[in-house]
């Protein structure tokens, strides 16, 4: 969240005492900035007069005018289409609706791609590429097709690769086969899901794996757990969010990904190819 970045970007210019209050805030953000200003100066171990120098520092005008931006960023992060549609400005009045819509689309892939460094993006593909690791990936609602997308290209890259079902009666299964040097990858964002929150705490605390969190820049929950954590661009001024910017890094992945030894990952599409083929039932001749 902006506020949230404000804060940690600004830490260096405040007091000892301040950066106590701020610490306390990115601890359990956005929800200790919900807090009383009483409640806030208790948890911080610092002064109320200490809280509204940091909020004032922050650019708000007092502590009502901080939690209001606070209660904004919330509100904005769990947005519904049908939220935005009475927020955004419409967009095709003038007959434009298409190429508006891609020149937007395209400022949110390049927005997306400038978030995340190389060396960021490196890392994660190392960790996907690592034989040794098993990658599970799982995503909500909607991000499940995306999910789905990079399971079916990875899996001809390499072995153990497991796309979690949508039934979360099915997920102890895939829990238990985690171990510490996995990888998680989830997918998730706002109008978050509470159950993918839950899996990724137990994923990561009971399980010890490492989750690699695709989100918006609203932050999913699940980035509380998350080991490294990708925002990417959705809004592109309409009701509906796009995928394209996740879309471009995931591809981005699989052929990283497949370049790390492409000598093993020709050899198995050879063979997945050789076995997919020799499925087919042979023709019997008529008599």
């Amino acid at each position: 969240m902006e506020l949230e970045n404000s804060i940690r970007d600004k830490m260096g210019d405040f007091t000892a005492s301040e950066r106590k209050v701020a610490t306390a805030l990115l601890a359990d953000y956005p929800f200790a900035g919900l807090l009383t200003l009483a409640e806030l100066a208790k948890q911080a171990r610092a002064s109320s007069p200490t809280i509204l120098r940091l909020v004032t520092k922050l650019g708000y005008q007092g502590f009502g005018d901080f939690q209001r931006a606070v209660i904004g960023e919330i509100k904005e992060a769990y947005h519904s289409p049908l939220i935005l549609h009475e927020t955004v400005n419409q967009r095709g009045i003038d007959g434009r609706f298409l190429s508006d819509l891609t020149e937007a689309s395209i400022d949110a892939v390049r927005e997306s791609i400038s978030t995340i460094s190389e060396k960021q993006f490196e890392t994660v593909c190392g960790l996907i590429a690592d034989k040794k690791r098993s990658v599970f990936l799982i995503g909500g609602r909607m991000s499940h097709t995306l999910a789905m997308f990079m399971f079916r290209h990875l899996r001809q890259i390499r072995s153990k690769i497991f796309l979690i079902p949508e039934n979360e009666e099915e997920w102890p299964e895939y829990l238990l086969r985690m171990g510490r040097r996995d990888i998680v990858i989830a997918i998730d964002f706002r109008r978050y899901q509470a159950n993918l929150e839950q899996f990724s705490q137990l994923a990561a605390g009971d399980r010890g794996a490492k989750i690699v969190l695709f989100t918006d820049k609203w932050l999913s929950p699940v980035s509380k757990y998350s080991a490294h954590t990708l925002p990417v661009t959705v809004d592109v001024g309409t009701p509906w969010d796009t995928s394209l910017g996740l879309l471009l890094v995931i591809e981005a992945i699989i052929n990283r990904v497949s370049e790390n030894d492409w000598g093993a990952t020709r050899k198995r599409i050879e063979s997945w190819d050789q076995l997919r083929e020799s499925k087919a039932p042979p023709v019997k001749e008529r008599p």
